[in-house]
């Protein structure tokens, strides 16, 4: 069992995605296109959805695209065209400590709205990401950033405690229930050893778990994870995969950009691929992992087979100069 489930079941009362919550889109992709002030767009005109209980991996060479569009989906690029829509967790009613409310006593005062115009809802279901209040974004959308980095030496359990202040205020949280979300996020890492641990003093693997337990401490329907795999070693590897597993299975949407095919393939319901900042497949791993996409996308010779213990995908790099390395070695061996 995932060393991470007993913290996820606690959290959603042992309870699986299924039926309609299952299927439903928790976020919708339409005719995106984004980039960079006085450039041509990194992105054009993409569309796709995010679906509660699965797992999407984004996938693409360098400079196609994907971490521009993760920072898209999360409200913190502008757009150049089509929207980004967000279906509420509450049926059509937020709550937000910020949105639409006025000061008091120097708080702001709890209000629920459905599908407000200025929020961008054309469906009273759902609101257009980009036009959200900071609060409300952190609130409905959690996402890891891929090189982030922390100039200040503060513990793991503040810097975690972070994801919960982002999405609440500094002061309108509950201390008892920020302490036991901030203990529940830790142990879901492997990182509680290291809570009172400055994080300048981490190394690169166990900053990335700290950085993907802030995420966790929002408790948000939508996880968006840039590389969540990048500079940790085999073991946590593996680990953060079955955790994408587990978290979609409690009923979260995931998306994460990869590299590595083959782990797109051990865990995605369905992998995007992006080159040149357009789709260039979508669909089951599958559909996507055949040797002739990879080879146009990526230019890189590859052998794809079957997992000896799962059907799935395996891809095998051949690059051309291992014909010169198979022919040195049947050399050397005769």
């Amino acid at each position: 069992m995932s060393p991470y489930r007993p913290f996820i079941e606690s959290k959603r009362g042992g309870t699986e995605a299924s039926g309609a919550s299952a299927s439903a889109f928790a976020l919708e992709v339409e005719a995106v296109s984004v980039g960079y002030p006085g450039r041509a767009p990194v992105i054009s005109d993409l569309n796709f959805g995010l679906q509660r209980g699965k797992v999407l991996a984004v996938i693409g060479p360098n400079g196609s695209g994907k971490t521009t569009l993760f920072r898209a989906l999360a409200g913190e690029l502008p757009l150049a065209a089509g929207r980004v829509l967000v279906r509420s967790p509450h049926g059509g009613t937020a709550r937000t400590t910020e949105a639409r409310s006025k000061p008091f006593k120097g708080r702001t005062k709890p209000a629920d709205f459905a599908g407000a115009p200025e929020f961008g809802a054309s469906r009273p279901d759902c609101f257009d990401i980009h036009k959200l209040p900071t609060r409300l974004k952190a609130r409905l959308v959690a996402r890891v950033l891929q090189n982030e980095q922390s100039a200040w030496a503060v513990p793991v359990a503040d810097y975690v405690r972070a994801g919960l202040f982002a999405a609440e205020g500094w002061f309108s949280h509950d201390p008892a229930r920020a302490a036991k979300k901030t203990a529940w996020a830790l142990e879901a890492m492997g990182i509680a050893f290291l809570a009172e641990r400055p994080v300048t003093e981490l190394s690169g693997g166990e900053f990335r778990r700290v950085v993907i337990a802030r995420a966790l401490i929002q408790d948000t329907d939508i996880l968006l994870l840039d590389e969540p795999t990048a500079d940790l070693d085999l073991e946590h590897q593996m680990e953060t995969l079955e955790l994408l597993l587990d978290l979609a299975k409690a009923g979260k949407a995931v998306a994460f950009s990869v590299h590595d095919l083959n782990q797109a393939a051990m865990v995605a319901d369905r992998v995007l691929l992006l080159a040149g900042g357009k789709v260039a497949a979508y669909g089951k791993p599958s559909e996507v992992l055949t040797a002739g996409i990879i080879n146009r996308t990526y230019g890189a010779r590859v052998f794809v087979g079957r997992h000896p213990a799962a059907d799935i995908p395996q891809i095998v790099p051949d690059p051309e100069w291992m014909d010169r390395v198979r022919a040195n070695r049947r050399g050397t061996d005769s």
